[in-house]
Parts: C-alpha cells; sequence; structure tokens
C-alpha cells in the first residue's frame, strides 16, 4: 500500500480541484487585420484588448462604472430608506462572532425585511479584501469570506448594503468596487443551499485530510488486511464526497458569478 500524500497533488486538496475559462486577447495589426487568440501576445507596444472570464479587470474603469452607477442610486429617492433601513437593521441585530456564514444569515434577515418594505434584494457573496474579477473560477472558493445584500433600484442600478456594517457601500467604503461582482442568489432558498453546500464541502474534505494524515502514519506500506481494507476503502468513500462537493461548489461559481455594475 503506497502513501497517499501524493494525492493531494491530485486535487483532494479542500475545494481546490476546478478548471479556468480562457481570456481572449484581441489587437489589430499594422495592416488593420483584427486578431484574436487565447495566448497573450506579450508584444511590446502592442495595444491588447483583453477579454473573457480570466481578464484582468481595468480597475480604473470599473472603480468609474461602479461610481457612475452609485451616483444614479444617491440620486434614488429610496436611497434615503435603504440608509436608514440598514443602519437600524445593525443596532437591533447582535452576533457572537461574524464569520462567513453569520454573514448570510445576517444578510438574509435583512432580506426579509427590505422585503416588507417593497423593495426586491438579493444575498450577494465574495470576497471584501481579495479583487476576485479576473481570478480562475477554481481559485474563487479559496478567497470567498463575506455576504451582504444588492439591491436592484432600477435596471441597471444596483445599491450594495453591508447587513454586518450597517451602511449602504458607497465610494467611501474601502475596496467599495468588490461589492459589486461575485455570486448573487436569486432567492433565499439558493442562499441557503449554497451555504449548506459549503459546510459539507468543508466537513467532507476535512475528514479525507484528516483520513489521509492517518493512513499515512498508520498503514502506508503495511501488508494487506481486513483492517487496511477498511480503512482504505473509508478513505476511498470520503475523497470521492470531497471531489463531489468540490465540483458541485465549482458548477454554482460558474453559474452565478455576476457583475453589478
Amino acid at each position: 500500500m503506497k502513501p497517499l500524500a501524493a494525492a493531494l497533488a491530485a486535487g483532494v486538496v479542500i475545494l481546490a480541484a476546478g478548471w479556468g475559462l480562457a481570456a481572449v486577447y484581441t489587437w489589430k495589426d499594422e495592416h488593420g487585420v483584427v486578431h484574436m487568440t487565447d495566448r497573450d501576445p506579450a508584444a511590446p507596444g502592442r495595444d491588447v484588448e483583453v477579454t473573457g472570464p480570466q481578464a484582468k479587470p481595468g480597475p480604473q474603469d470599473r472603480g468609474q462604472a461602479v461610481r457612475t452607477m452609485l451616483a444614479k442610486a444617491q440620486a434614488d429617492p429610496a436611497y434615503p430608506q435603504l440608509q436608514r433601513i440598514v443602519a437600524e437593521f445593525r443596532q437591533s441585530h447582535t452576533y457572537s462572532a461574524l464569520d462567513y456564514f453569520v454573514c448570510v444569515d445576517m444578510a438574509l434577515d435583512l432580506c426579509n425585511i427590505l422585503k416588507t418594505k417593497g423593495f426586491s434584494p438579493k444575498v450577494a457573496a465574495g470576497s471584501i479584501k481579495t479583487d476576485i474579477a479576473g481570478l480562475p473560477r477554481d481559485k474563487l472558493p479559496g478567497v470567498m469570506d463575506h455576504a451582504w445584500v444588492v439591491v436592484e433600484l432600477k435596471p441597471g442600478i444596483n445599491l450594495a448594503l453591508e447587513a454586518t456594517g450597517g451602511f449602504v457601500v458607497d465610494p467611501k467604503v474601502p475596496n467599495f468596487e468588490y461589492y459589486y461582482q461575485g455570486l448573487v442568489f436569486d432567492n433565499p432558498r439558493q442562499a441557503k443551499e449554497t451555504d449548506a453546500l459549503i459546510h459539507n464541502a468543508i466537513d467532507n474534505c476535512k475528514t479525507a485530510q484528516d483520513l489521509i494524515t492517518d493512513w499515512n502514519a498508520n498503514y502506508a506500506g503495511r501488508p494487506a488486511n481486513p483492517a487496511i481494507m477498511e480503512a482504505k476503502g473509508r478513505l476511498d468513500a470520503k475523497m470521492a464526497e470531497c471531489r463531489d462537493y468540490n465540483a458541485r461548489y465549482q458548477d454554482l461559481i460558474n453559474k452565478q458569478y455576476r457583475t453589478l455594475y
């Protein structure tokens, strides 16, 4: 029986296996012919436009786009009401600790209040510490750390509400543009199912990791016997569960990722 530490390199790391979607590089040559490729041309002085899921965003362009959208949001009559609702929500809700899962609960609670006020809120999830725009999809699970609420005031005019902080997300907020990209859930059930999926993925993949450690310490290199075969069966089953949850999470990310500006 061979050690299974090498299995980590095959993708049995918590939520690490996955795929990436290629960026597209477009440029025009000296004859006016437009070229498109999935490989970086890397030619000095060439004006290359990069598009596609992994394209690195233009931070200035994105920031300006979000600022322009938020200026329109601030002119909406509902803006002061949303400021008041989210501030009152934070004052009346106390949680013992703040992590991703608590943030989801708070966002869902705020959504319920907003619905009674006539709004159509959605829960969004992503990172307010790491710029996830342009990251390969398989890297997103490792940086997803927060959840909040997004309200569409008018078509194309979105406003993010920070449930844990009790404020609307405007350009004064650090990394404000990060709130306008990420996973967006159309209804509370979808958000709750994702919450459960992440819990199960973490639990199952951690158990798989523990079983790998136990295998390498207690069974690797020993002659096969019933106890060893039973341990190997438990490990294989848990590794399969980890891969399954990982694949489902990657599929969800691919379907639910959106930009909101």
